[in-house]
């Protein structure tokens, strides 16, 4: 089974498929026009969160995190990513990227709530902290944004041929 993608035939196979989905780029062609207008809106506006996301975690590490032991160095590598990943995302819109950033904003969520809850690294703290209000909402808006436009972007590869 030979998979050629740039040939112009549709890709055969679960093999090319994934391919495809690796490399499919944005919302081109077969979306219709307003539906790609709707993913790439999603999409930067799911960019915009993580970069918010990130800026609430550098604001927090800088006001005291980054003496708690973990914790802090979770949080700075959550800014410094989330400050390299919004872009990129709102650069590339691969589908790919687009799973990427809802992860991103799913394990910041689960993170959080492990903290809130049973506790995490070794810390146990409530909802009612400073930011963690704001935090949880980016977070869970971010995440429904870039689920909408990845179902948006692998519409195409999705279809039966």
């Amino acid at each position: 089974m030979g998979v050629t993608v740039d040939s112009g035939h549709p890709p055969v196979g679960l093999r090319a498929r994934l391919v495809e989905a690796v490399r499919h780029h944005g919302f081109g062609p077969p979306t219709p026009r307003w539906l790609g207008f709707v993913g790439t809106a999603f999409a930067l506006s799911g960019s915009a969160l993580i970069v918010t996301t990130a800026a609430i975690h550098l604001h927090l590490w800088l006001t005291g995190y980054r003496h708690v032991p973990t914790l802090g160095v979770l949080f700075l590598v959550q800014a410094i990513s989330g400050f390299v990943l919004g872009p990129l995302i709102a650069i590339g819109r691969y589908l790919v990227l687009l799973l990427a950033g809802a992860g991103f904003m799913a394990s910041a969520v689960v993170g959080l709530l492990l903290s809130a809850t049973v506790g995490f690294v070794g810390i146990h703290d409530d909802l009612s902290t400073p930011w963690a209000t704001p935090s949880i909402a980016v977070e869970l808006a971010g995440f429904v944004l870039f689920c909408a436009a990845a179902v948006i972007s692998a519409k195409p590869l999705l279809r039966t041929r």
